[in-house]
């Protein structure tokens, strides 16, 4: 399939050679006396091209330096943590004078297109498959602005730079998200069915439906806004349509191999859970960098997120099922869990498949604590971590230390699972049927996890000072299920959404960040001192990762959900004030 898509390219480059109406400036700044009036069906989908990387960031831009979008973006939570602490999950991030994501270049592109496509010749079939592209990423990228900014101004149109609706107000959220809606509603209509998955499909705008909705609509439920159940039922049964288009999680590894896997595949094309992904291929310089990243990226899953998996010998929280503590040490803590975790981390025992990078002809071990540890002829450190609980989702093996961009796995942008668990999270909100064993069974049966979530879960102390406001009717179902999400969706870039939309950052962000506990059969002492010294430990003997490498403390309040809008951007147009609470 890769070939197909590098075939395509080659021809897309062709044409825009030997075609004058291909030769354009992109997005909104396209000649309208030429481009549209002649624009064939090849000409609006290499329209539709150029928006593909400016939304679905997948790993990143090609040959790019950088960990990856869906797992840098993870940073920015209480997840994993990264080699320094997020400024805004600290809540110590400052006003900003100016901020690409206040750009509308992206929505003057769509709109230009969707006022002008009707005038191509190309067949009605192929206008409206281009038009619900560029209606999916109208909507998509306003989504982002209303996360990033709340109130935003809305344009429909094609504007001018005499144009007065450069110069309005903010809309109000509620508007901006009614609008939303019905663009992503029309663009569900005119796409088809997924063809390939690299390209946007009804699919993958249903999918987009439900998540905008359940976010919305939770958002508005945990912050006391009307209108929170229409948004619960959009998102409820957008879920629902999708679970009747054959989907399924992807099991052919067994449960011991599969969710690892799905994470690491070149193509994604024949895969029975991925919506939609990005696609990357190092033979035409179009690789990244991901899994020469992960192990020496000193980044490494929280104490916090670790206590979520499940013990598999109970099926209870491990504060409560008394076979785990973290006075066992690392490697036998790791064991007999919720079967994601050995295929999410690295257990530092030699000989173990799920040791992934640590160990190498005989020499490795645990991970090298932010890279102080020095080695040695018989001390090698084959991986780093911040916090001692070092990556393996989206490590693969036969791509590392190969050569810098070699990376050729494509990035599963959206997939199956999410749709589980917006069904089972719209649905107990709602007090409606969430379909347990059609969703968070289904993931948990994907890994061999032997014990169903049923509707009345055992309470876990834990995720009720985590989640202490609960407003549908069942709490603890509701508390599980976001167990699951944060397990299940681990390091591609949901969990910061997820905080926000639940209101509960001033909690979960005010809490010292921690690692693991500091087992002496993995480190010698001397390291154990260096590690004392130059990160440190609190009482209990866990790594806290940024006690000593941060210089500022967390004050993470209610401003921080959202930036100001841009000072710059003010100045340009007062209308655009107030600023947003906290930032006036």
């Amino acid at each position: 399939m890769k070939k197909n898509c590098s075939l395509l390219i080659l021809i897309i480059a062709a044409a825009m050679n030997s075609c004058d109406y291909l030769d354009t400036i992109p997005g909104d700044a396209i000649d309208n006396n030429t481009f549209w009036s002649t624009a064939n069906a090849a000409a609006l989908e290499q329209y539709c091209n150029l928006y593909y990387p400016k939304l679905i960031k997948g790993h990143g831009d090609p040959q790019s330096w950088t960990i990856g979008d869906m797992i840098n973006s993870e940073y920015q939570s209480d997840n994993l943590l990264g080699s320094a602490p997020s400024i805004i999950t600290f809540g110590q991030n400052t006003a900003l004078t100016s901020n690409s994501d206040w750009s509308w270049s992206v929505v003057r592109g769509c709109n230009e297109f969707l006022t002008n496509y009707e005038k191509s010749p190309a067949s009605i079939s192929d206008k409206r498959r281009y038009a619900g592209e560029m209606l999916f990423f109208k909507a998509f990228d306003y989504f982002n602005k209303v996360k990033l900014f709340g109130d935003v101004p809305w344009y429909d149109g094609v504007l001018t730079a005499e144009s007065p609706e450069l110069y309005k107000g903010r809309d109000s959220r509620i508007l901006v998200m009614d609008s939303i809606l019905s663009t992503i509603n029309r663009a569900i209509e005119f796409l088809p069915r997924k063809t390939a998955v690299y390209r946007v499909s009804r699919d993958a705008a249903l999918l987009l439906k439900a998540r905008i909705c359940l976010y919305e609509g939770t958002y508005r439920r945990y912050r006391n806004i009307d209108d929170d159940v229409r948004f619960l039922e959009e998102a409820y049964a957008a879920a629902g349509e999708l679970m009747e288009y054959g989907y399924s999680l992807y099991d052919a590894a067994g449960p011991e191999n599969s969710y690892f896997e799905l994470f690491i595949q070149d193509d994604y094309n024949a895969n029975s859970e991925i919506i939609l992904s990005r696609e990357y291929d190092p033979s035409i310089n179009m690789g990244h960098q991901v899994t020469n990243s992960i192990p020496y990226g000193e980044l490494g899953m929280s104490r916090d997120c670790f206590e979520e998996y499940l013990c598999a010998n109970t099926g209870l929280p491990i504060s409560i099922c008394g076979c785990h503590n973290p006075d066992m040490g690392y490697i036998a803590e790791m064991k007999n869990r919720d079967g994601r975790l050995l295929q999410t981390l690295c257990i530092p025992e030699e000989g173990n498949p799920n040791a992934r990078y640590l160990f190498k002809d005989g020499l490795g071990g645990a991970p090298n604590i932010f890279s102080i540890l020095p080695s040695s002829e018989t001390r090698t450190f084959y991986g780093a971590s911040s916090t001692g609980y070092a990556m393996a989702k989206f490590y693969k093996k036969e791509e590392h230390l190969i050569g810098n961009f070699k990376g050729g796995t494509d990035a599963p942008v959206m997939r199956y699972a999410e749709v589980l668990l917006i069904r089972a999270e719209a649905g107990a909100e709602l007090g409606k049927d969430p379909e347990l064993d059609k969703t968070i069974n289904k993931l948990r049966a994907r890994v061999g996890f032997p014990f169903p979530l049923t509707e009345n879960p055992v309470e876990d102390p834990n995720l009720v000072k985590e989640y202490p406001d609960i407003k549908g009717p069942n709490k603890n179902l509701i508390r599980e299920i976001r167990r699951e999400r944060r397990i299940e969706l681990f390091a591609e870039g949901y969990r910061w959404d997820d905080v926000c939309r639940w209101n509960v950052g001033t909690i979960v962000y005010n809490k010292v960040r921690r690692g693991a506990k500091m087992d002496p059969t993995l480190y010698t002492q001397d390291e154990i001192n260096t590690i004392s010294d130059l990160v440190g430990f609190d009482q209990d003997g866990f790594i806290t990762p940024y006690a000593k490498r941060a210089t500022y403390s967390m004050n993470f309040t209610e401003k921080n959900y959202l930036y100001n809008v841009p000072l710059d951007e003010i100045s340009l147009n007062p209308n655009l004030l107030p600023n947003n609470p906290g930032w006036e």
